[in-house]
Protein backbone atom coordinates (compact mmCIF):
# COMPACT_ATOMS: atom_id res chain seq x y z
CA UNK A 1 0.00 0.00 0.00
CA UNK A 2 2.83 2.39 0.86
CA UNK A 3 4.60 1.44 -2.34
CA UNK A 4 1.52 2.30 -4.34
CA UNK A 5 1.09 5.64 -2.60
CA UNK A 6 4.75 6.55 -3.18
CA UNK A 7 4.95 5.04 -6.66
CA UNK A 8 8.14 3.27 -5.55
CA UNK A 9 9.45 -0.29 -5.12
CA UNK A 10 10.09 -1.10 -1.43
CA UNK A 11 12.21 -4.04 -0.26
CA UNK A 12 13.03 -5.06 3.34
CA UNK A 13 16.34 -6.94 3.59
CA UNK A 14 17.81 -8.80 6.57
CA UNK A 15 21.35 -8.11 7.74
CA UNK A 16 22.53 -11.31 6.05
CA UNK A 17 21.03 -10.23 2.69
CA UNK A 18 17.87 -12.28 2.77
CA UNK A 19 14.81 -10.57 1.37
CA UNK A 20 12.26 -10.33 4.15
CA UNK A 21 9.62 -8.59 2.07
CA UNK A 22 9.15 -6.95 -1.31
CA UNK A 23 6.34 -4.82 -2.76
CA UNK A 24 6.70 -6.21 -6.26
CA UNK A 25 7.98 -9.81 -5.99
CA UNK A 26 7.64 -12.85 -3.73
CA UNK A 27 10.44 -12.52 -1.23
CA UNK A 28 11.14 -16.31 -1.02
CA UNK A 29 11.86 -16.40 -4.73
CA UNK A 30 14.28 -13.50 -4.64
CA UNK A 31 18.05 -14.00 -4.42
CA UNK A 32 20.19 -12.80 -1.57
CA UNK A 33 20.87 -9.05 -1.72
CA UNK A 34 23.87 -8.90 0.58
CA UNK A 35 26.10 -8.13 -2.38
CA UNK A 36 24.04 -5.24 -3.65
CA UNK A 37 26.10 -2.00 -3.63
CA UNK A 38 23.46 0.07 -1.91
CA UNK A 39 23.02 -2.61 0.80
CA UNK A 40 26.75 -2.83 1.41
CA UNK A 41 27.01 0.99 1.66
CA UNK A 42 23.99 1.19 3.98
CA UNK A 43 25.41 -1.50 6.31
CA UNK A 44 28.65 0.48 6.42
CA UNK A 45 27.42 4.12 6.44
CA UNK A 46 23.78 3.92 7.44
CA UNK A 47 22.56 4.89 3.96
CA UNK A 48 23.46 3.83 0.49
CA UNK A 49 22.62 4.82 -3.04
CA UNK A 50 23.13 3.07 -6.35
CA UNK A 51 21.95 3.26 -9.93
CA UNK A 52 22.07 0.00 -11.86
CA UNK A 53 20.19 -2.43 -13.99
CA UNK A 54 17.74 -4.53 -12.06
CA UNK A 55 17.78 -8.21 -13.00
CA UNK A 56 14.46 -8.60 -11.26
CA UNK A 57 12.38 -5.96 -13.08
CA UNK A 58 14.71 -5.78 -16.09
CA UNK A 59 15.37 -1.94 -16.31
CA UNK A 60 17.57 0.66 -14.72
CA UNK A 61 16.63 1.64 -11.22
CA UNK A 62 17.67 4.17 -8.60
CA UNK A 63 18.15 2.44 -5.26
CA UNK A 64 18.23 4.11 -1.87
CA UNK A 65 18.90 1.92 1.17
CA UNK A 66 18.54 2.81 4.87
CA UNK A 67 20.06 0.76 7.73
CA UNK A 68 17.63 0.27 10.64
CA UNK A 69 18.03 -1.42 14.04
CA UNK A 70 15.33 -2.17 16.54
CA UNK A 71 14.12 -4.93 18.85
CA UNK A 72 17.59 -6.54 18.66
CA UNK A 73 17.42 -6.87 14.86
CA UNK A 74 19.18 -5.18 11.95
CA UNK A 75 17.50 -4.68 8.63
CA UNK A 76 17.83 -2.71 5.44
CA UNK A 77 14.88 -0.84 3.97
CA UNK A 78 15.44 -0.19 0.32
CA UNK A 79 13.37 2.07 -1.86
CA UNK A 80 13.76 1.86 -5.60
CA UNK A 81 12.36 3.87 -8.43
CA UNK A 82 12.75 3.44 -12.14
CA UNK A 83 15.09 5.99 -13.67
CA UNK A 84 12.47 6.80 -16.27
CA UNK A 85 10.11 7.98 -13.56
CA UNK A 86 12.83 10.09 -12.02
CA UNK A 87 13.73 11.49 -15.39
CA UNK A 88 10.05 12.26 -15.99
CA UNK A 89 9.85 13.97 -12.62
CA UNK A 90 13.05 15.90 -13.32
CA UNK A 91 11.81 16.76 -16.81
CA UNK A 92 8.46 17.90 -15.40
CA UNK A 93 10.22 19.86 -12.68
CA UNK A 94 12.58 21.38 -15.22
CA UNK A 95 9.65 22.29 -17.43
CA UNK A 96 7.82 23.82 -14.49
CA UNK A 97 10.99 25.59 -13.43
CA UNK A 98 11.57 26.94 -16.92
CA UNK A 99 7.93 28.01 -17.19
CA UNK A 100 8.20 29.71 -13.82
CA UNK A 101 11.45 31.34 -14.82
CA UNK A 102 9.92 32.50 -18.11
CA UNK A 103 6.85 33.82 -16.34
CA UNK A 104 9.00 35.47 -13.68
CA UNK A 105 11.26 36.94 -16.38
CA UNK A 106 8.28 38.26 -18.32
CA UNK A 107 6.80 39.75 -15.17
CA UNK A 108 10.19 41.14 -14.25
CA UNK A 109 10.63 42.64 -17.70
CA UNK A 110 7.13 44.13 -17.55
CA UNK A 111 7.82 45.50 -14.10
CA UNK A 112 11.20 46.83 -15.22
CA UNK A 113 9.59 48.43 -18.30
CA UNK A 114 6.87 50.02 -16.19
CA UNK A 115 9.43 51.31 -13.68
CA UNK A 116 11.72 52.49 -16.48
CA UNK A 117 8.81 54.23 -18.22
CA UNK A 118 7.76 55.88 -14.96
CA UNK A 119 11.34 56.92 -14.27
CA UNK A 120 11.73 58.16 -17.84
CA UNK A 121 8.59 60.29 -17.54
CA UNK A 122 9.90 61.80 -14.31
CA UNK A 123 13.24 62.58 -15.94
CA UNK A 124 11.39 64.08 -18.91
CA UNK A 125 9.55 66.32 -16.45
CA UNK A 126 12.92 67.32 -14.98
CA UNK A 127 14.22 68.12 -18.48
CA UNK A 128 11.02 70.07 -19.26
CA UNK A 129 11.37 71.99 -15.99
CA UNK A 130 15.00 72.87 -16.75
CA UNK A 131 13.89 74.08 -20.20
CA UNK A 132 11.20 76.29 -18.65
CA UNK A 133 13.73 77.77 -16.23
CA UNK A 134 16.29 78.27 -19.00
CA UNK A 135 13.61 80.15 -20.95
CA UNK A 136 12.99 82.52 -18.06
CA UNK A 137 9.77 80.89 -16.82
CA UNK A 138 9.47 79.64 -13.26
CA UNK A 139 6.30 77.48 -13.18
CA UNK A 140 4.17 77.16 -10.07
CA UNK A 141 3.88 73.62 -8.54
CA UNK A 142 5.35 72.06 -11.69
CA UNK A 143 5.90 68.69 -9.98
CA UNK A 144 3.08 66.89 -8.15
CA UNK A 145 3.66 66.41 -4.44
CA UNK A 146 3.92 62.60 -4.24
CA UNK A 147 6.33 60.01 -2.94
CA UNK A 148 9.22 60.18 -0.53
CA UNK A 149 12.02 58.83 -2.72
CA UNK A 150 15.07 60.86 -3.70
CA UNK A 151 13.58 62.04 -7.00
CA UNK A 152 10.35 63.11 -5.26
CA UNK A 153 12.38 65.10 -2.74
CA UNK A 154 14.39 66.62 -5.60
CA UNK A 155 11.13 67.58 -7.35
CA UNK A 156 9.78 69.19 -4.20
CA UNK A 157 13.02 71.13 -3.74
CA UNK A 158 12.79 72.30 -7.37
CA UNK A 159 9.18 73.41 -6.77
CA UNK A 160 10.30 75.38 -3.72
CA UNK A 161 13.25 76.84 -5.62
CA UNK A 162 10.99 77.91 -8.52
CA UNK A 163 8.54 79.52 -6.11
CA UNK A 164 11.33 81.40 -4.32
CA UNK A 165 12.93 82.56 -7.57
CA UNK A 166 9.53 83.66 -8.89
CA UNK A 167 8.87 85.69 -5.74
CA UNK A 168 12.35 87.24 -5.81
CA UNK A 169 12.03 87.97 -9.53
CA UNK A 170 8.63 89.60 -9.02
CA UNK A 171 10.12 91.72 -6.26
CA UNK A 172 13.07 92.70 -8.47
CA UNK A 173 10.73 93.55 -11.38
CA UNK A 174 8.52 95.61 -9.07
CA UNK A 175 11.56 97.49 -7.77
CA UNK A 176 12.82 97.99 -11.33
CA UNK A 177 9.41 99.28 -12.47
CA UNK A 178 9.36 101.63 -9.51
CA UNK A 179 12.87 102.88 -10.31
CA UNK A 180 12.04 103.23 -14.01
CA UNK A 181 8.88 105.17 -13.17
CA UNK A 182 10.81 107.48 -10.87
CA UNK A 183 13.54 108.03 -13.47
CA UNK A 184 10.98 108.53 -16.24
CA UNK A 185 9.08 111.15 -14.25
CA UNK A 186 12.17 113.07 -13.18
CA UNK A 187 12.72 116.42 -14.86
CA UNK A 188 16.46 115.99 -14.28
CA UNK A 189 18.64 113.93 -16.58
CA UNK A 190 20.13 110.91 -14.79
CA UNK A 191 23.14 108.91 -15.98
CA UNK A 192 24.67 105.86 -14.30
CA UNK A 193 28.15 105.01 -15.61
CA UNK A 194 30.47 102.07 -14.99
CA UNK A 195 34.11 102.69 -13.94
CA UNK A 196 35.13 103.06 -17.61
CA UNK A 197 32.51 105.71 -18.34
CA UNK A 198 30.11 103.41 -20.19
CA UNK A 199 26.36 103.97 -19.78
CA UNK A 200 24.45 101.55 -17.56
CA UNK A 201 21.26 103.58 -17.01
CA UNK A 202 19.96 106.67 -18.81
CA UNK A 203 16.52 108.16 -18.26
CA UNK A 204 14.35 109.79 -20.93
CA UNK A 205 15.27 113.31 -19.86
CA UNK A 206 18.98 112.57 -20.23
CA UNK A 207 18.35 111.05 -23.68
CA UNK A 208 16.65 114.28 -24.72
CA UNK A 209 19.53 116.34 -23.33
CA UNK A 210 22.09 114.31 -25.32
CA UNK A 211 19.83 114.05 -28.41
CA UNK A 212 19.80 110.23 -28.35
CA UNK A 213 17.51 108.88 -31.14
CA UNK A 214 14.44 106.89 -30.11
CA UNK A 215 15.07 103.15 -30.04
CA UNK A 216 18.86 103.44 -29.86
CA UNK A 217 20.45 100.94 -27.49
CA UNK A 218 22.57 103.03 -25.16
CA UNK A 219 23.75 100.25 -22.84
CA UNK A 220 27.54 99.92 -22.67
CA UNK A 221 27.99 102.93 -24.93
CA UNK A 222 30.59 105.39 -23.75
CA UNK A 223 29.22 108.79 -22.85
CA UNK A 224 31.94 110.19 -25.10
CA UNK A 225 30.33 108.35 -28.05
CA UNK A 226 27.01 110.09 -27.38
CA UNK A 227 28.39 113.60 -27.02
CA UNK A 228 31.44 115.20 -28.58
CA UNK A 229 31.00 118.33 -26.50
CA UNK A 230 34.34 119.22 -24.85
CA UNK A 231 32.59 120.10 -21.59
CA UNK A 232 31.22 116.53 -21.36
CA UNK A 233 34.72 115.11 -21.83
CA UNK A 234 36.03 117.45 -19.16
CA UNK A 235 33.25 116.52 -16.72
CA UNK A 236 33.83 112.78 -17.21
CA UNK A 237 37.58 113.17 -16.72
CA UNK A 238 37.07 115.18 -13.54
CA UNK A 239 34.59 112.64 -12.15
CA UNK A 240 36.76 109.61 -12.91
CA UNK A 241 39.94 111.19 -11.53
CA UNK A 242 38.61 113.10 -8.52
CA UNK A 243 37.82 111.67 -5.09
CA UNK A 244 34.11 112.40 -4.83
CA UNK A 245 33.75 110.57 -1.54
CA UNK A 246 35.43 113.46 0.23
CA UNK A 247 33.68 116.33 -1.54
CA UNK A 248 30.61 116.36 -3.82
CA UNK A 249 31.04 117.24 -7.46
CA UNK A 250 28.96 120.12 -8.77
CA UNK A 251 29.50 122.25 -11.83
CA UNK A 252 27.47 124.50 -14.13
CA UNK A 253 28.15 124.07 -17.84
CA UNK A 254 26.69 125.30 -21.10
CA UNK A 255 26.23 122.17 -23.24
CA UNK A 256 23.99 123.38 -26.05
CA UNK A 257 23.59 126.87 -27.37
CA UNK A 258 22.16 128.89 -24.49
CA UNK A 259 21.31 125.69 -22.58
CA UNK A 260 22.79 125.63 -19.09
CA UNK A 261 23.00 122.58 -16.80
CA UNK A 262 24.15 122.05 -13.25
CA UNK A 263 25.90 118.66 -13.05
CA UNK A 264 25.99 116.90 -9.68
CA UNK A 265 27.89 113.62 -9.40
CA UNK A 266 28.73 110.98 -6.83
CA UNK A 267 30.88 107.86 -7.05
CA UNK A 268 29.41 104.46 -6.21
CA UNK A 269 31.40 102.10 -3.99
CA UNK A 270 30.62 98.70 -2.49
CA UNK A 271 31.10 97.81 1.16
CA UNK A 272 34.71 96.97 0.48
CA UNK A 273 35.37 100.40 -0.98
CA UNK A 274 35.80 99.24 -4.59
CA UNK A 275 34.78 101.73 -7.27
CA UNK A 276 31.58 100.55 -9.02
CA UNK A 277 30.74 103.58 -11.16
CA UNK A 278 29.22 107.05 -10.99
CA UNK A 279 25.80 108.69 -10.91
CA UNK A 280 25.43 112.01 -12.73
CA UNK A 281 22.38 114.24 -12.38
CA UNK A 282 21.88 117.04 -14.93
CA UNK A 283 19.65 119.89 -13.73
CA UNK A 284 18.45 122.20 -16.50
CA UNK A 285 19.08 125.65 -15.06
CA UNK A 286 18.53 127.52 -18.33
CA UNK A 287 15.37 129.18 -17.04
CA UNK A 288 17.09 130.08 -13.78
CA UNK A 289 19.97 131.60 -15.73
CA UNK A 290 17.51 133.42 -17.95
CA UNK A 291 15.55 134.68 -14.95
CA UNK A 292 18.75 135.81 -13.27
CA UNK A 293 19.73 137.65 -16.43
CA UNK A 294 16.23 139.13 -16.74
CA UNK A 295 16.28 140.16 -13.10
CA UNK A 296 19.66 141.78 -13.53
CA UNK A 297 18.48 143.53 -16.70
CA UNK A 298 15.22 144.49 -14.99
CA UNK A 299 17.01 146.02 -12.02
CA UNK A 300 19.37 147.86 -14.34
CA UNK A 301 16.50 149.06 -16.55
CA UNK A 302 14.32 150.13 -13.63
CA UNK A 303 17.25 151.90 -12.05
CA UNK A 304 17.95 153.68 -15.31
CA UNK A 305 14.28 154.54 -15.94
CA UNK A 306 13.91 155.90 -12.41
CA UNK A 307 17.22 157.68 -12.35
CA UNK A 308 16.47 159.87 -15.39
CA UNK A 309 13.25 161.53 -14.11
CA UNK A 310 14.50 161.59 -10.51
CA UNK A 311 17.70 163.33 -11.58
CA UNK A 312 15.71 165.90 -13.53
CA UNK A 313 13.26 166.44 -10.67
CA UNK A 314 16.05 166.72 -8.13
CA UNK A 315 17.99 169.19 -10.30
CA UNK A 316 15.03 171.50 -10.89
CA UNK A 317 13.89 171.29 -7.24
CA UNK A 318 17.37 172.26 -6.03
CA UNK A 319 17.41 175.14 -8.51
CA UNK A 320 14.03 176.39 -7.30
CA UNK A 321 15.06 176.03 -3.65
CA UNK A 322 18.53 177.51 -3.75
CA UNK A 323 18.74 179.76 -6.82
CA UNK A 324 15.20 180.47 -8.00
CA UNK A 325 15.07 182.26 -11.36
CA UNK A 326 13.96 185.90 -11.18
CA UNK A 327 11.48 185.43 -14.00
CA UNK A 328 8.24 183.70 -12.79
CA UNK A 329 7.84 182.25 -16.29
CA UNK A 330 11.09 180.33 -15.87
CA UNK A 331 9.92 178.98 -12.51
CA UNK A 332 6.67 177.85 -14.10
CA UNK A 333 8.62 176.09 -16.85
CA UNK A 334 10.71 174.28 -14.20
CA UNK A 335 7.55 173.18 -12.40
CA UNK A 336 6.03 171.89 -15.63
CA UNK A 337 9.15 169.81 -16.25
CA UNK A 338 8.94 168.46 -12.68
CA UNK A 339 5.25 167.66 -13.21
CA UNK A 340 5.99 165.86 -16.47
CA UNK A 341 8.71 163.71 -14.90
CA UNK A 342 6.52 163.02 -11.86
CA UNK A 343 3.74 161.86 -14.17
CA UNK A 344 6.22 159.60 -15.94
CA UNK A 345 7.32 158.12 -12.60
CA UNK A 346 3.69 157.56 -11.65
CA UNK A 347 2.91 155.79 -14.93
CA UNK A 348 6.09 153.73 -14.66
CA UNK A 349 5.17 152.66 -11.13
CA UNK A 350 1.63 151.74 -12.18
CA UNK A 351 2.88 149.73 -15.16
CA UNK A 352 5.43 147.92 -12.98
CA UNK A 353 2.74 146.96 -10.48
CA UNK A 354 0.40 145.83 -13.26
CA UNK A 355 3.12 143.76 -14.91
CA UNK A 356 4.13 142.24 -11.58
CA UNK A 357 0.54 141.20 -10.85
CA UNK A 358 0.11 139.71 -14.32
CA UNK A 359 3.36 137.75 -14.19
CA UNK A 360 2.69 136.41 -10.70
CA UNK A 361 -0.84 135.32 -11.58
CA UNK A 362 -2.37 137.44 -8.82
CA UNK A 363 -4.78 139.14 -11.22
CA UNK A 364 -8.23 137.57 -11.19
CA UNK A 365 -9.85 137.78 -14.61
CA UNK A 366 -13.61 138.11 -14.62
CA UNK A 367 -15.27 136.18 -17.43
CA UNK A 368 -17.81 138.36 -19.22
CA UNK A 369 -19.43 138.05 -22.62
CA UNK A 370 -18.25 141.11 -24.55
CA UNK A 371 -19.15 142.56 -27.91
CA UNK A 372 -15.87 143.12 -29.77
CA UNK A 373 -17.26 146.06 -31.76
CA UNK A 374 -18.43 147.88 -28.64
CA UNK A 375 -15.08 147.19 -26.95
CA UNK A 376 -13.17 148.78 -29.83
CA UNK A 377 -15.55 151.75 -29.94
CA UNK A 378 -14.97 152.47 -26.24
CA UNK A 379 -11.20 152.32 -26.76
CA UNK A 380 -11.23 154.67 -29.74
CA UNK A 381 -13.33 157.24 -27.84
CA UNK A 382 -10.35 157.74 -25.52
CA UNK A 383 -8.10 158.82 -28.41
CA UNK A 384 -10.28 161.06 -30.62
CA UNK A 385 -8.72 164.27 -29.25
CA UNK A 386 -5.16 162.90 -29.25
CA UNK A 387 -5.54 161.72 -32.86
CA UNK A 388 -7.10 165.02 -33.91
CA UNK A 389 -4.14 166.98 -32.56
CA UNK A 390 -1.84 165.00 -34.90
CA UNK A 391 -4.42 164.97 -37.72
CA UNK A 392 -4.37 161.17 -37.58
CA UNK A 393 -7.31 159.34 -39.10
CA UNK A 394 -8.81 156.69 -36.78
CA UNK A 395 -10.85 154.00 -38.54
CA UNK A 396 -12.59 150.82 -37.47
CA UNK A 397 -14.07 147.91 -39.39
CA UNK A 398 -16.09 145.23 -37.59
CA UNK A 399 -17.30 142.14 -39.45
CA UNK A 400 -21.03 141.42 -38.98
CA UNK A 401 -22.39 138.47 -37.01
CA UNK A 402 -19.39 137.98 -34.76
CA UNK A 403 -19.70 135.79 -31.65
CA UNK A 404 -19.09 137.28 -28.23
CA UNK A 405 -15.72 137.48 -26.57
CA UNK A 406 -15.23 135.78 -23.21
CA UNK A 407 -12.90 137.89 -21.10
CA UNK A 408 -12.19 140.62 -18.57
CA UNK A 409 -13.47 144.00 -19.78
CA UNK A 410 -10.99 146.17 -17.83
CA UNK A 411 -7.94 144.15 -18.86
CA UNK A 412 -8.98 143.94 -22.51
CA UNK A 413 -9.59 147.71 -22.56
CA UNK A 414 -6.13 148.20 -21.06
CA UNK A 415 -4.67 145.89 -23.73
CA UNK A 416 -6.14 147.79 -26.69
CA UNK A 417 -5.56 151.22 -25.10
CA UNK A 418 -1.85 150.36 -24.92
CA UNK A 419 -1.83 149.23 -28.57
CA UNK A 420 -3.73 152.25 -29.91
CA UNK A 421 -1.66 154.61 -27.74
CA UNK A 422 1.56 153.18 -29.20
CA UNK A 423 0.15 153.36 -32.74
CA UNK A 424 -0.81 157.05 -32.39
CA UNK A 425 2.51 157.98 -30.73
CA UNK A 426 4.61 156.46 -33.53
CA UNK A 427 2.36 157.48 -36.45
CA UNK A 428 3.45 160.76 -38.08
CA UNK A 429 1.15 163.71 -38.77
CA UNK A 430 -1.78 162.99 -41.06
CA UNK A 431 -1.19 159.26 -40.74
CA UNK A 432 -3.75 156.48 -40.34
CA UNK A 433 -4.48 154.12 -37.44
CA UNK A 434 -7.07 151.44 -38.23
CA UNK A 435 -8.69 148.66 -36.22
CA UNK A 436 -10.35 145.65 -37.86
CA UNK A 437 -12.32 142.92 -36.09
CA UNK A 438 -12.87 139.54 -37.81
CA UNK A 439 -13.49 135.91 -36.94
CA UNK A 440 -10.65 133.53 -37.79
CA UNK A 441 -11.32 130.29 -39.66
CA UNK A 442 -11.61 127.11 -37.60
CA UNK A 443 -9.10 124.37 -38.50
CA UNK A 444 -9.04 120.71 -37.39
CA UNK A 445 -11.92 121.08 -34.97
CA UNK A 446 -10.35 123.99 -33.09
CA UNK A 447 -12.33 126.66 -31.25
CA UNK A 448 -13.19 129.90 -33.14
CA UNK A 449 -11.24 133.07 -32.32
CA UNK A 450 -11.89 136.78 -32.73
CA UNK A 451 -8.96 138.62 -34.33
CA UNK A 452 -8.50 142.33 -33.63
CA UNK A 453 -5.76 143.97 -35.71
CA UNK A 454 -4.28 147.40 -34.95
CA UNK A 455 -2.47 148.93 -37.97
CA UNK A 456 -0.49 152.15 -38.17
CA UNK A 457 1.49 153.99 -40.82
CA UNK A 458 4.46 154.68 -38.60
CA UNK A 459 8.19 154.13 -39.26
CA UNK A 460 7.97 150.36 -38.70
CA UNK A 461 10.14 148.04 -36.62
CA UNK A 462 13.37 146.42 -37.88
CA UNK A 463 13.00 142.65 -38.35
CA UNK A 464 15.82 141.90 -35.92
CA UNK A 465 13.94 143.71 -33.14
CA UNK A 466 10.57 141.97 -33.62
CA UNK A 467 11.36 138.86 -31.46
CA UNK A 468 12.22 141.08 -28.47
CA UNK A 469 9.72 143.88 -28.91
CA UNK A 470 7.46 142.56 -26.11
CA UNK A 471 10.28 142.35 -23.54
CA UNK A 472 10.22 144.73 -20.59
CA UNK A 473 11.97 148.06 -21.26
CA UNK A 474 12.99 146.96 -24.76
CA UNK A 475 12.95 149.93 -27.12
CA UNK A 476 13.87 150.14 -30.79
CA UNK A 477 14.64 153.88 -30.54
CA UNK A 478 15.29 154.57 -26.86
CA UNK A 479 15.61 158.36 -27.15
CA UNK A 480 12.45 158.75 -29.22
CA UNK A 481 10.49 156.40 -26.98
CA UNK A 482 11.28 158.48 -23.89
CA UNK A 483 10.47 161.69 -25.75
CA UNK A 484 7.05 160.22 -26.53
CA UNK A 485 6.51 159.43 -22.87
CA UNK A 486 6.59 155.64 -23.06
CA UNK A 487 7.55 153.49 -20.06
CA UNK A 488 8.86 150.56 -22.11
CA UNK A 489 6.33 148.21 -20.49
CA UNK A 490 3.26 148.65 -22.69
CA UNK A 491 3.78 145.69 -25.03
CA UNK A 492 4.97 143.48 -22.15
CA UNK A 493 1.65 144.17 -20.41
CA UNK A 494 -0.21 143.45 -23.67
CA UNK A 495 1.56 140.10 -24.04
CA UNK A 496 0.69 138.97 -20.50
CA UNK A 497 -2.97 140.02 -20.80
CA UNK A 498 -3.25 138.03 -24.06
CA UNK A 499 -1.63 135.00 -22.42
CA UNK A 500 -3.94 135.28 -19.41
CA UNK A 501 -6.91 135.07 -21.83
CA UNK A 502 -5.32 132.05 -23.61
CA UNK A 503 -5.02 134.10 -26.76
CA UNK A 504 -2.30 134.72 -29.34
CA UNK A 505 -0.23 137.81 -30.16
CA UNK A 506 1.65 138.43 -33.40
CA UNK A 507 3.42 141.52 -34.75
CA UNK A 508 4.18 142.26 -38.39
CA UNK A 509 6.11 145.31 -39.53
CA UNK A 510 7.62 146.84 -42.64
CA UNK A 511 10.12 149.68 -42.36
CA UNK A 512 8.76 153.07 -43.49
CA UNK A 513 5.31 151.55 -44.07
CA UNK A 514 3.96 150.68 -40.66
CA UNK A 515 3.21 147.97 -38.13
CA UNK A 516 0.30 145.58 -37.60
CA UNK A 517 -0.38 143.99 -34.20
CA UNK A 518 -2.82 141.06 -34.27
CA UNK A 519 -4.57 139.84 -31.12
CA UNK A 520 -6.55 136.58 -31.33
CA UNK A 521 -8.87 135.87 -28.42
CA UNK A 522 -11.15 132.84 -27.88
CA UNK A 523 -14.76 133.43 -28.87
CA UNK A 524 -17.71 132.25 -26.82
CA UNK A 525 -19.10 129.06 -28.44
CA UNK A 526 -22.32 128.87 -26.42
CA UNK A 527 -25.46 129.19 -28.51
Amino acid sequence: QLSGELGSWITVIAADGRVLGDSAEVSEQMENHANRPEVIEAMRNGTGTAIRFSTTVRYNMLYRAFHQTGAGQERIVRVAMPLTDIENIIRSFRKSLLSGLALASAFGLLLAWAFSHHLSRRFQRLVQFSGEVAGGSFPHDFFPNRGTDEIARLEQHLNDMSQKIRENLAQVIAEKDKSDSILRCMIEGVLVLDPRGQVLVMNERAKAMFHVPDGKDIHWLSILEMSRHPEVHKILEEILTSNLSEQPYSKEVELDEERWFRVNAVRLRNKGGSFLGSILVFHDVTDIKRFESMRSDFVANVSHELRTPLTAIRGYVETLLHTPPPDPQDSRQFLEIIDRHSDRLSRLTEDLLTLSDLESGKVHLSQQLLDAGNLIQRVLEVFWDQAARKKIKLTQEVAPGLPKLAGDLDRLQQLFINLVDNAIKYTPLEGVVSLTVTQTAVHNGGAPHIEIAVRDTGPGIPEKDLPRITERFYRVDKARSRDLGGTGLGLAIVKHIVQAHKGELSIESTLKKGTTVRVRLPADTAK
